[in-house]
């Protein structure tokens, strides 16, 4: 056995120690309390360095954080990227955050790390190396915490414009904390984003697709979106909006508790809703429109004694009401703008109560017409307007700018389809409010169109007001479909009207007028 001078020993396990701390603390390590060394006074060899052997079997990462990401791609695609449906299918998946496609890949990079690591500086949007190699490669880049923290759970809106992102915070658009890297990483994530849905086509010709995928927030729930590229922006400028569908389903004491209406008049549009007029949910883009359409519907499912049928026709899918309410027969049906005449009066056969379009652009009004031309009550749908007295002529126009004909003869269409408008609006700190709700009817006497507002927000007062004079055509409508809902209203809405009064309840609509007086 060897033998040491005390003082020797000491002095030579001190040195070990403050040399094996030193280095550890220029990499940024955690301290190692003991040293793995045995000292011996005749052995000049250095001491042992964690560090410094993982170094010597391992080639050094790149400075560069893009470069290490490029030779990363580079030497992991060929034992990764096999042209096979699993793979795509796995790369969809993690993209919108599934569990199991992201623990894959996230091993795989970990992997190469442990072998090639990666010393350079992180992009200031991610924590450590794995995690930004991670969204670089396969996940939403710089935005994936609008889509995966939940911090960003209640902003209903992301939107990329070239590398600028924004995002809605409380109603309003911001600037995100973090651009997009390059044009080519905006690129790749359009690239990425299609793969959810491999029948849509982005090209020159087709400039413009729209879609959906499920939201990595919120399971069971979608995100909705737009993507436009040159030439319908100009190049350099692709922009991919995005819209999250936030709230579940709220019924009419939800939506007072909103302050979307007043609780004073919850009877009243619950009794409104009952009649199962024809009615049409309008508003701006973001103004809550799905929301309160899904409201109108839902009180009419839960109102009812017997069992309802439900025809809900969409493009995208926009309603939750399949998931929200149960023991009746809804029926979400999707269908692409060419086949929703066909599809929509093949929907018929299966015996609905209410027909749903939850956003009605040109190819949805020829359908909505239709039905309500033939008799059928109990439609709702929702548009992209703010002026319930010009909702007829709006409806016309669409139909004939898509299959020609009078115009004349579509308004006439649409005045036997739209009987009332319900107007929604934004106001501050992300709140929506219910404006208007409107009875639409034909005057022929003065062969035009009027709204005649029965519910109104007046902004000087900051106060609803109520007018209880409706037309002798739809009171007839209404009580012939249900009695006691249209007693309901009288009573509810003559109450409201004695008590706020509406000043200038009918608003013309000049559109159709002239219409209707060629």
């Amino acid at each position: 056995m060897i033998e040491y001078r005390g003082d020797v020993w000491h002095k030579k396990q001190k040195q070990a120690q403050v040399k094996v701390q030193v280095e550890l603390e220029e990499q940024g390590l955690e301290q190692i309390h003991k040293a793995i060394w045995l000292p011996n006074p005749h052995d000049n060899r250095r001491p042992f360095s964690l560090k410094q052997s993982v170094l010597r079997t391992s080639k050094p990462g790149k400075e560069d954080f893009y470069g290490f990401l490029h030779k990363m791609k580079s030497d992991m695609n060929a034992g990764l990227e096999r042209e096979d449906d699993g793979y795509f299918e796995l790369n969809a998946k993690a993209l919108i955050g599934d569990p199991q496609a992201v623990s894959f890949f996230m091993n795989e990079i970990e992997k190469y790390l442990r072998k090639t690591p990666f010393t350079g500086k992180v992009p200031e949007a991610y924590g450590t190396a794995a995690e930004a190699l991670f969204h670089e490669w396969k996940g939403f880049g710089p935005a994936y915490r609008w889509f995966t923290d939940r911090a960003y759970s209640e902003s209903t809106g992301l939107q990329m414009i070239g590398r600028q992102i924004f995002y809605n915070h409380r109603g309003k658009f911001v600037v995100y904390p973090y651009e997009m890297p390059s044009l080519d990483r905006v690129e790749q994530l359009k690239r990425s984003l299609l793969k959810s849905d491999p029948n849509k086509k982005l090209n020159k010709d087709n400039p413009s697709v729209e879609f959906k995928m499920d939201d990595p927030l919120w399971p069971g729930r979608f995100i909705r979106l737009a993507i436009w590229v040159s030439p319908r922006v100009w190049e350099g400028f692709t922009t991919i909006s995005l819209r999250r569908q936030v709230v579940e389903f709220l019924d009419l004491e939800d939506q007072a508790g909103t302050e979307c209406i007043p609780a004073e008049a919850i009877e009243l549009i619950r009794a409104l809703s009952g009649t199962f007029r024809n009615t049409i949910i309008a508003g701006a883009v973001g103004s809550g429109k799905t929301t309160f359409a899904n409201t109108v519907v839902g009180e009419q499912l839960l109102g009812s004694s017997s069992c309802m049928g439900v025809v809900m026709i969409e493009k995208h899918p926009e309603s939750i009401l399949p998931y929200q309410i149960k023991g009746h027969r809804i029926i979400p049906i999707q269908a692409a703008n060419e086949e929703l005449m066909e599809v929509g009066v093949e929907s018929l056969r299966h015996d609905p109560n209410i027909l749903y379009m939850t956003e009605m652009r040109y190819n949805e009004w020829e359908f909505y017409l239709w039905s309500g031309e033939k008799g059928y009550d109990g439609i709702t749908g929702t548009f992209h307007t703010v002026d319930s007295e010009d909702i007829p002529y709006q409806g016309a126009f669409a139909v004939s700018t898509r299959i020609g004909g009078s115009l004349k003869g579509h308004l006439i269409s649409a005045l036997k389809s739209c009987e009332l408008v319900f107007i929604l609006e934004s106001v501050a700190d992300g709140k929506k409010r219910l404006s208007r709700i409107s009875e639409v009817y034909y005057d022929e006497a003065a062969n035009s169109v009027f709204a005649n507002d029965l519910m109104r927000w007046e902004e000087e007062q900051s106060a609803w007001s109520y007018n209880d004079k409706l037309t002798a055509g739809l009171m007839r409508k209404m009580k012939k479909k249900n009695l006691r809902a249209s007693r309901a209203l009288l009573q509810e809405l003559g109450h409201l009207a004695a008590l706020k009064p509406m000043d200038e309840p009918l608003k013309e609509s000049l559109k159709s007028k002239i219409v209707l007086n060629e």
